[in-house]
């Protein structure tokens, strides 16, 4: 075996590894902190911020290729990192709008990353099922966040969540983003300030849209990697 086929088998395992990781902190983040963490204490915010480190790295490392487009989203992701871990050091949470807004950058530049991997081209793979599904859960934490910056911006953005909650308890906003994005409903959280309801609106359009969008592609990629093989047999 050679030295570039044992490198490639690493960072297969590399990326198998990432991606089965992030896959994991990405369900702890949507279905567990929101059980565990219920305060805005120090430990609990330390915690929010350590699983959305972890996730970002996570990110990078499944990604499929390494090419300067890649080692550039990382060094994005890396200083957005740094930067919402030095938003502690601001007095009396005037830095939590610039930490939500890196967040929201952060996350969406792994949403990129995992959307070239979903609808690239090539065979369906594991790591692609597995990529649209943790590109559908970070949607969900992406307008998440924004749903918090828009709550701290303009206060009172959203009924049935107090002015305290809908600037501290992120959980709050993460259960509402996915009942939007899986067009629920259930009407305990309304968006009134009108920047929230056409950010509701888009969150529904695409919880709509996407199921059907990365079907048809997986279908597609499915046909034509089975007429690919009967073409050459």
């Amino acid at each position: 075996m050679t030295y570039i086929q044992r490198w490639r088998e690493r960072a297969a395992r590399l990326r198998n590894g990432g991606m089965v990781i992030l896959l994991v902190l990405l369900i702890i983040t949507v279905f567990v902190l929101p059980v565990v963490v219920t305060s805005n204490s120090v430990i609990d915010r330390i915690a929010q911020d350590v699983l959305l480190s972890s996730i970002l790295v996570c990110g990078v490392a499944a990604a499929p290729g390494r090419s300067k487009g890649l080692a550039w989203i990382a060094l994005v992701m890396f200083v957005a990192i740094v930067v919402r871990w030095i938003g502690w050091l601001s007095p009396n949470g005037s830095g939590l709008p610039i930490r939500d807004a890196v967040g929201i950058l952060s996350l969406t530049l792994l949403g990129a990353l995992m959307g070239t991997q979903v609808f690239g081209a090539g065979t369906v793979t594991r790591d692609r099922i597995g990529g649209a599904v943790a590109l559908y859960m970070l949607v969900g934490l992406v307008w998440a966040d924004a749903y918090q910056l828009i709550s701290i911006v303009v206060p009172g953005s959203f009924v049935g969540i107090s002015a305290h909650d809908a600037s501290v308890a992120r959980s709050t906003l993460v259960y509402f983003s996915f009942v939007t994005l899986t067009t629920v409903g259930y009407g305990d959280i309304t968006p009134v300030a009108h920047v929230a309801r056409s950010l509701s609106n888009l969150e529904a359009l695409i919880g709509q849209l996407y199921p059907a969008i990365v079907l048809a592609r997986l279908v597609s990629l499915q046909v034509a990697g089975s007429g690919s093989g009967s073409n050459k047999s």
